[in-house]
């Protein structure tokens, strides 16, 4: 989901035990798996509910239907925003994965973020995966 996300609204985010002790009751995680790259780590998949756009790209593209939208309101109720805010205080990881593969890319910051295109647009993601990929040496004309 965070790969397809047009506008860097979805983000994986691995946490420490020290760092999730100041972590908001709505941010629930689970201890992430996949050898030591993961080792010692939380793992969450978290949406900022202010940013969404409600294209609903990222709950057609769900192969497991783990996702489905909710009213901006009822989000922000039930800790969302709170869980956005603290995600972003968390460090990056990104640089514990391949950056060339479609897991390592989500994890590393994306450039273009929030773009304000129109909902679902087609060329947003791969704008925003270009700058997952190659970072600050890229430019964009």
């Amino acid at each position: 989901c965070a790969s397809i996300c047009p506008h860097a609204v979805i983000r994986p985010f691995l946490a420490s035990p020290a760092e999730l002790k100041r972590a908001p009751g709505s941010f629930e995680t689970r201890r992430a798996a996949g050898g030591n790259s993961y080792a010692g780590l939380h793992f969450r998949i978290q949406v900022s509910p202010m940013d969404c756009t409600g294209c609903e790209v990222c709950v057609t593209s769900c192969p497991d239907n783990a996702l489905a939208m909710k009213d901006i309101h009822a989000a922000v109720k039930e800790g969302h925003k709170d869980a956005w805010d603290f995600a972003m205080t968390l460090p990056s990881r990104g640089e514990r994965f391949d950056p060339f593969t479609v897991k390592g890319a989500q994890f590393n910051q994306p450039l273009l973020e929030f773009s304000g295109a129109c909902e679902g647009c087609g060329e947003t993601p791969y704008a925003k995966l270009l700058t997952q990929l190659f970072g600050k040496r890229m430019i964009l004309a």
